[in-house]
């Protein structure tokens, strides 16, 4: 393992509620992909981990952080945000702010927008602040695997658990020393 992998490695376990990480080997990384639920949403954030040069899997617990960003979204086909997941009470619209309507507690429709095409749920890539600004990686994304993906990663890497456990996909791409990278 390359010197900047360690190093990627070693942060992500010092991340609170992280039990585990371990390195996505070739072989798994693609047998992953068929393996994503057909009629739940598409999960694109999975598919850009993926297709990063080095991928990670985490075993997290409760204790992990939330996500930085909603993990679920309503697109139309031309990649309008019709409607998103809410993380926090803050992250709600203002009552009259703007004319929006609930399904279910947790996820808000945008009703100003007409949908053009037809209209899914997605998954999307997901920032990864813990990473951000690491030296020698960029392009980190995160995902969340499927249920068959993450009972695949589980039985791959001998982790057992309950409810309270669960995997997220990390990616990145190495930064070849001396190369210029646009950010």
């Amino acid at each position: 393992m390359l010197t900047i992998d360690l190093a990627v490695h070693e942060r992500l376990r010092q991340i609170p509620g992280v039990l585990r990480v371990e390195p996505i080997p070739e072989e798994v990384r693609w047998k992953l992909l068929p393996l994503a639920t057909p009629s739940a949403a598409e999960n694109d954030g999975v598919r850009a981990v993926l297709s990063r040069e080095r991928a990670v899997c985490l075993f997290k617990n409760r204790l992990f952080r939330g996500p930085p960003e909603p993990t679920l979204v309503m697109v139309d086909e031309g990649g309008t945000v019709l409607g998103r997941e809410l993380l926090s009470p803050q992250d709600r619209p203002a009552q009259g702010e703007r004319p929006t309507v609930y399904l279910g507690r947790d996820f808000v429709l945008r009703t100003t927008v007409r949908p053009k095409g037809r209209v899914r749920f997605v998954l999307p890539a997901v920032r990864f602040p813990e990473l951000e600004g690491v030296v020698g990686i960029r392009d980190v994304v995160s995902g969340s695997p499927d249920p068959p993906q993450d009972e695949a990663l589980r039985e791959r890497f001998h982790v057992e658990g309950g409810k309270d456990l669960a995997s997220v996909l990390v990616g990145y791409n190495v930064v070849e020393p001396n190369a210029s990278h646009p950010p």
